[in-house]
């Protein structure tokens, strides 16, 4: 009994600890909501950083609107950031399912009171929306704001910025001298040279010589002219030139990017953005608005019995399935709740990690609510009532609501105007299901970030950090999530890359 007491104390004592764990999460997570509301500001707050970032160093130049942006931008990132490590480092690490269990304990308004009937009234999807249209927005503003700033020069500093403030003005002035010149061998090629120009005193005596470095589009040769930049009647101030006019306003202007640059880069930002955006509320969003239930809704008992993977081939005779090709492309697999009504397998989707939500919301019991005429795509906008008091939005496919409604086992929704029921939002509480190693690549990448908007200096480290603020996050999450695998997984997965 002896030997066997430290085994059992220390069961006990782990069990101890897990508990302690949870009943910190329970009064953490969500006394008075607190991260789901820290999450809220972050979900709002980085898009909005990153997307005001990206624009003003686009496409303003050098203005007391840049520098505040500048600044209010980096302190809502780094507020977010700070947010996002006081969380993980209090109660970071979790498993999907814990969350999600804490957040189905939190949604439950009313269990045992009205189980098994209709709410009045249904609730939107809002922040599940905005949560998800926001991962989409940050995911192409972030490449577009590290490619800028790889991109961006330090042209519009120094000499041009004095310039600037001096009131330069520009006027086209032939090369005198050309030093230091590196070019291709076509006289059409670019060129990158010391060019000495002469710029005229203040007091009417002999010109004064020049020379300012410059990368110019043609080759230039002795007597072509260039577009400079000088202030009237200080030569001692300095120049800078380019045959390119936009291109020394741009200097002047205080841009980091050159024209054609920021135009391509911005074009291709928002188009992808929006492409993204509208492909993802057209085929995979769940949003609908806060909505009523009237007897025209259908309604079936349903009881949650696991997950599993629903195939939805095109029928036999439709343009989809015309050749096996076709076919092929317009066959849908979901990874889905399995709801089980009569013998009857109804597939559910939504938009959270379907393993956990499986473990979690196994063996519920609730009702199926849908509009026939709520689509999206090819399906039909459900909402899974529970009877303790939950509801989780989500889809079913057509095809299978209709089977459903043709077999007679759906029934009109009758509303109880007393029911009342709380959203169930399973990823309220992402900060938490993080750890440390995602957040100090986050925490790198920011760093990175901020270097290459405080420092303007250019040349090749800007690419070199540009990819080490990219690459970083990615390092911390492989970490996080070798970390999490179980030793015979990663010693199968290490022997197979082997």
């Amino acid at each position: 009994m002896n030997d066997e007491w430290p085994l059992d104390e220390a069961v006990n004592l782990k069990k101890a600890v897990s508990s302690d764990r949870a009943v910190h999460l329970e009064e953490a997570v969500n006394d008075g909501g607190t991260y789901p509301r820290c999450g809220r500001f972050v979900t709002v707050a980085v898009p909005l950083a990153l997307v005001t970032l990206t624009a003003t160093r686009l496409f303003l130049g050098a203005s007391l609107v840049h520098t505040a942006v500048l600044w209010c931008s980096l302190a809502l990132l780094a507020t977010s950031l700070a947010i996002w490590v006081v969380a993980v480092l209090r109660d970071g690490d979790r498993a999907r399912t814990e969350v999600y269990g804490r957040a189905v304990r939190t949604a439950s308004l009313s269990p045992g009171l009205g189980e098994g009937s209709v709410p009045g009234r249904l609730s939107g999807t809002r922040w599940l929306t905005v949560r998800y249209g926001g991962a989409v927005v940050t995911t192409f503003t972030l490449i577009a704001l590290w490619v800028t700033l790889a991109a961006s020069d330090a042209l519009g500093t120094g000499t041009s910025a004095v310039l600037a403030r001096k009131g330069a003005v520009i006027e086209q002035r032939p090369i005198v001298k050309i030093e230091n010149q590196e070019s291709g061998r076509s006289h059409r090629s670019s060129a990158t040279a010391d060019y000495t120009v002469l710029l005229p005193r203040s007091d009417g005596g002999n010109s004064v010589p020049t020379t300012f470095r410059a990368h110019t589009r043609r080759r230039q040769g002795i007597g072509s002219e260039l577009y400079v930049a000088s202030v009237p009647g200080k030569p001692e101030l300095g120049a800078i030139g380019d045959d390119r006019l936009a291109e020394l306003e741009r200097q002047l202007d205080g841009q980091a990017v050159e024209f054609e640059s920021a135009m391509v880069i911005g074009a291709l930002w928002l188009l992808a953005t929006v492409a993204a955006t509208m492909g993802w509320c057209l085929t995979e969003s769940i949003r609908r608005p806060a909505r009523g239930v009237t007897p025209d809704w259908r309604t079936v008992r349903v009881t949650v019995t696991g997950t599993g993977q629903h195939t939805e081939a095109p029928l036999p005779g439709s343009p989809e399935a015309a050749d096996e090709k076709k076919r092929r492309e317009n066959t849908r697999r979901l990874q889905c709740l399995v709801l089980e009504c009569g013998g009857r397998k109804i597939p559910f989707h939504s938009q959270m990690g379907i393993e956990a939500a499986g473990e979690v919301l196994s063996g519920t019991r609730g009702r199926l609510l849908w509009h026939p005429r709520w689509r999206r795509g090819r399906d039909v906008l459900a909402e899974l009532v529970a009877d303790e008091g939950w509801q989780l939005p989500g889809a079913v496919p057509v095809r299978v609501a209709e089977e459903v409604v043709a077999e007679g086992l759906t029934e009109a929704a009758q509303p109880d105007p007393e029911r009342r029921v709380g959203l169930l939002d399973l990823g309220a509480g992402w900060l938490v299901t993080a750890s440390l190693p995602a957040v100090v690549g986050f925490a790198v990448a920011f760093g990175c970030l901020a270097t290459l908007l405080l420092v303007p200096d250019g040349g090749a480290w800007r690419w070199w950090t540009a990819a080490a603020g990219v690459l970083a996050p990615g390092v911390g999450f492989t970490v996080q999530a070798t970390a999490r695998m179980d030793p015979e997984t990663a010693a199968q997965q290490l022997q197979g890359s082997a």
